[in-house]
């Protein structure tokens, strides 16, 4: 508690603030005032809870004093000293909104004692006060949530018209903030935009309103955005205003506007007042710009398969989503949710050729959900069709290696690319293009070449016949094999045995 001594005589004012240990006993002693008037210049900024004072000073009176704190209806207790010879005025002060006396004459004890009723008094009186306001702000709520919920009947409007008089002037506009405040800050923060210009704050989805009185010319705009400015820098968080509307009944359509701005402050993250004008020319991301080129890149991020590359590219993307000077919410969130989409097609597309059951993956969350988080929200979406890409060609690695050890096997047989295809269990079209990936060669390369490799082993380690080996590595037709064979090696089969004897 905060405690206050005014005399015009010196000695008195240091004489009260030395007989009584005042910090012992929980009071902290402001510095003494040596006038009425220069008290009451300091009770708004230092806020005093006991004001100790003279009755007779030079200029104003004690009693002018416990008046001026009486008419402002400040929750202070006012303790007047007085003579002997003043006592009677004392008692008649009393009946004027003074809380109590005290001869100058009486003991530290005395003095405490007073200081502690006053304490009592008082702490009984702010929990009053508190319960009653916070009743007042719970009424002034729930009228103005009715209002923006168009749920609002004539008696309400009537109702809050008593409890916030300053509403009773059109025209009026919201404000928002998308953040809300405790009962602490609500008071502190309307207490500071009230200093520009009349707003009542109100808690509501979440969120912080501001219903503002405004000019009938509008020819407050200037204080308006000063005020903006300076709760920016309060609360660190961009102001959003709605259209004005000339009635309370009205107010929803302008709280509506307001809310369909708040995504705007990512977009805008320099305006601290961000309203209709600022967003009219905007006319959302083409489309044609540069989405073919961030889809090849996606995809491109995708084959190579590392996490940190496609994060550090998806912030990239985000950024220059958010800077573009036409986007609006709308358009970023379509933007990346047809590259989403595009990519999903594209290793869906993979599995199907692979003869594999294609995924569902979750759908993109709203713009609301991922805009403040984009790495958080997004990032694990991509990254997890990242995976399953890498998963498929990983398989396509070993659809290739099972597709060479089944032809080596059979390397006698007759093996189409339909037969190695069905026992790999994937698309002819598909192995084919997975074996040209891997090996650089044709099917029939490939298969040429394997049959090759078992021809030159068995001329080298077997006493077989050419035309014996010819139908072991698959060959009905002994001349043709040789034939093959001389372009693999540039030598007949018998001229390679022989090179070996």
């Amino acid at each position: 508690m905060k405690v206050l001594i005014v005399d015009d005589e010196v000695i008195i004012r240091e004489g009260m603030r030395k007989v009584v240990a005042w910090s012992e006993h929980g009071f902290q002693l402001l510095e003494t005032a040596s006038s009425a008037e220069e008290a009451m210049e300091r009770i708004n900024k230092e806020r005093p809870d006991i004001i100790l004072t003279d009755i007779r000073m030079k200029g104003k009176s004690g009693l002018d004093l416990a008046e001026y704190v009486y008419d402002l209806d400040l929750a202070i207790e006012v303790i007047v000293l007085t003579g002997y010879d003043e006592f009677a005025y004392a008692q008649e002060a009393l009946r004027q909104g003074v809380c109590d006396y005290l001869l100058k004459t009486s003991a530290p004890d005395d003095i405490l004692r007073a200081v502690q009723k006053a304490k009592g008094r008082l702490e009984h009186t702010k929990e009053h006060v508190q319960w009653k306001q916070g009743e007042r702000e719970r009424m002034i709520s729930s009228f103005v949530k009715r209002l923006l919920h168009k749920n609002a009947g004539p008696a309400d409007v009537d109702r809050l018209y008593e409890l916030v008089p300053e509403l009773e002037e059109a025209p009026f506009q919201i404000l928002l903030i998308d953040e809300p405040l405790q009962p602490s800050q609500l008071a502190e923060n309307e207490m500071l935009w009230n200093t520009y210009v009349f707003g009542k704050w109100v808690p509501c989805n979440e969120k912080t309103v501001i219903i503002v009185q405004r000019d009938p010319r509008l020819e407050d705009d200037y204080l308006l955005r000063m005020a903006a400015k300076k709760i920016t820098q309060q609360l660190h968080q961009p102001v959003f205003a709605g259209s004005v509307v000339s009635s309370l009944t009205e107010l929803s359509s302008s709280y509506e506007q307001a809310t369909s701005l708040i995504l705007y402050k990512w977009l805008l993250p320099d305006h601290t007042l961000i309203g209709t004008e600022d967003i009219k020319s905007r006319i959302g991301i083409p489309h044609t710009e540069r989405l073919p080129d961030h889809e090849a890149e996606l995809l491109h991020y995708m084959k190579i398969g590392n996490h940190d590359d496609l994060k550090r590219w998806m912030m990239e993307l985000i950024g220059w989503l958010f800077a573009h000077p036409q986007a609006t919410p709308g358009s970023v969130h379509l933007y990346v949710q047809t590259l989403f989409i595009a990519t999903i097609r594209f290793v869906n597309r993979v599995a199907l050729s692979a003869g594999q059951e294609v995924r569902n993956y979750r759908s993109l969350p709203s713009a609301a959900e991922w805009f403040p988080l984009p790495e958080e929200t997004l990032s694990p979406l991509f990254l997890q069709v990242l995976d399953d890409f890498q998963k498929q060609a990983n398989r396509q690695n070993r659809y290739v290696q099972t597709a060479i050890y089944y032809i080596e096997q059979q390397i006698g047989e007759s093996l189409t690319l339909h037969k190695v295809a069905d026992h790999v269990h994937i698309h002819p079209n598909y192995l084919s293009d997975m074996i040209r990936k891997e090996t650089g060669k044709s099917y029939i390369e490939l298969l040429t070449g394997l049959r090759m490799k078992k021809a030159e082993e068995l001329l080298l380690h077997s006493d077989a016949k050419v035309k014996d080996i010819s139908k072991l590595v698959g060959y009905a037709d002994w001349k043709y094999f040789t034939n093959q064979f001389k372009k693999y090696t540039g030598m007949t089969p018998s001229q390679y045995r022989h090179q070996y004897e």
